[in-house]
């Protein structure tokens, strides 16, 4: 019974050594998991999957982008630092600096896209954000 008390009691610990007291939804990491498959559907050409992630009131806004960015390849992208409003834990904005070309040039560009990311309530507290698509397309030299 003694044993059994001692492993209940290193398992809670180590269960809670997991959760940040400051932030014990995660939220923080799922922003960063939401930010990567965001990026990595752009990075990709795959706008579809990236819009999952768009604001909905954007979204169509976003896939209407998706003939233009047919030419686009992204070859990079650095996710900066993230602005996390401690208080809420419910905005950020961080800057995402993108590598890429538009074929058939193949002079490769940078291009940093300034995103605000929120937790969208009506979807189950996911993150969603609100992209400068179109900017970051003419940064990189697309003809639309």
């Amino acid at each position: 019974m003694r044993a059994a008390a001692h492993w209940i009691a290193a398992i809670a610990v180590g269960l809670t050594a997991c959760v940040s007291p400051s932030d014990p939804w995660e939220r923080a990491r799922a922003l960063e998991q939401a930010q990567r498959k965001y990026a990595e559907g752009l990075r990709w050409g795959n706008l579809e999957k990236s819009a999952k992630y768009v604001d909905p009131q954007m979204r169509s806004e976003f896939l209407a982008l998706a003939g233009a960015f047919e030419t686009v390849r992204i070859t990079d992208y650095d996710i900066g630092e993230v602005d996390l409003d401690e208080e809420t834990l419910a905005q950020a904005e961080v800057d995402v600096t993108y590598r890429g070309y538009v074929l058939p040039q193949y002079l490769e560009k940078r291009v940093r896209e300034h995103q605000v990311w929120y937790r969208d309530e009506e979807s189950g507290n996911e993150w969603r954000v609100r992209p400068e698509l179109a900017a970051m397309l003419d940064g990189i030299g697309v003809r639309r």
